[in-house]
């Protein structure tokens, strides 16, 4: 290029310039051109420029000049063509779901992770993963079943604790009301850690990390009393009235209160299956029959009379 400028290039110097030219354009062809009309547009210009006699004189330095331009210039489209043709890369996007109570929700993250989200609970979670983890957010409570990928652990932030798994399904329950967060395991095997403690939980083994001592304790469990929520089963094992009802809260978007607070000390085994709010509260006064409901209007009820435990 440089002999070609200063004129002190050989015939056959010139020769591979020329050559390396044309098969520069070739190889390059679809990148160059814009459409066919353009590609012919370029080639009668090139043909009209190649066929001029050559003169050695002041012109021909002034064609040297030109052609090596063109050159150059040919190398800059092909790099600009290049990278605007790549597609720009989005910044990565939060999104947050959310059930009302009453209401639940299943979805697909990025990576094929199933969530089913309870209701009464928000899950927050970038559009697709980057980095060395994949992180999302909860309140509330969710069973997860997670997508493999041991390069890439999952990790749920839940308040002070945090879970991580590499593939595996759990439930975590970490509704705000409760004094403890409880990670349940279905299958594989997950690490349950918060700032002081650690600890690792496998199939039907439950975590549970209390807000007031920040301890965290592991335990055998029946994994299923723990996922009939997804199946749209209520089951109560000698659970208090106060209990029950929040869960009836819950499911069913209401509001409860007691006409005196002994009430809520009420205690109660059943268990419900898909069955409407009025048949379950038609249960609950059969079974204890002291007890009765009223409602009061925007789906509020009261609890009154007495309990026969």
């Amino acid at each position: 290029m440089q002999k070609y400028l200063d004129g002190t290039i050989t015939e056959k110097e010139e020769s591979v310039l020329e050559e390396f030219d044309k098969n520069l354009l070739h190889r390059n062809m679809d990148g160059v051109f814009k459409d066919p009309s353009d590609k012919r547009r370029i080639e009668q210009r090139l043909s009209k420029a190649i066929n001029k006699p050559k003169n050695r004189g002041t012109s021909f330095g002034w064609i040297r000049v030109a052609a090596s331009v063109a050159i150059l210039l040919g190398f800059g489209y092909l790099a600009f063509t290049k990278f605007d043709q790549e597609p720009v890369q989005e910044a990565v996007q939060e999104v947050v779901r959310t059930t009302d109570w009453g209401q639940k929700l299943e979805l697909t993250l990025s990576d094929g992770t199933l969530v089913r989200l309870n209701s009464g609970s928000s899950l927050k979670f970038p559009d697709r993963f980057e980095g060395n983890t994949r992180e999302v957010e909860l309140e509330g409570e969710a069973f997860f079943d997670v997508a493999r990928n041991p390069d890439k652990p999952f990790v749920i932030k839940s308040d002070e604790v945090r879970t991580t798994v590499l593939g595996t399904s759990f439930n975590v329950n970490t509704y705000s009301h409760n004094q403890h967060i409880a990670v349940t395991v279905a299958t594989g095997k997950v690490e349950v850690a918060s700032r002081d403690d650690k600890i690792f939980l496998g199939p039907n083994e439950q975590g549970v990390f209390n807000r007031n001592t920040k301890a965290i304790s592991k335990e055998q469990t029946d994994i299923s009393a723990y996922l009939n929520w997804k199946e749209g089963i209520l089951s109560f094992e000698d659970a208090a009235l106060t209990e029950v009802t929040a869960s009836l809260e819950r499911w069913y978007g209401v509001t409860f209160m007691f006409e005196n607070d002994s009430l809520g000390d009420c205690h109660l085994t059943a268990t419900y299956t898909n069955e409407t709010l009025g048949e379950v509260l038609e249960s609950i006064v059969y079974t204890k029959k002291g007890l009765r409901y009223d409602f009061l209007g925007d789906k509020k009820i009261r609890i009154n009379g007495t309990c026969t435990d």
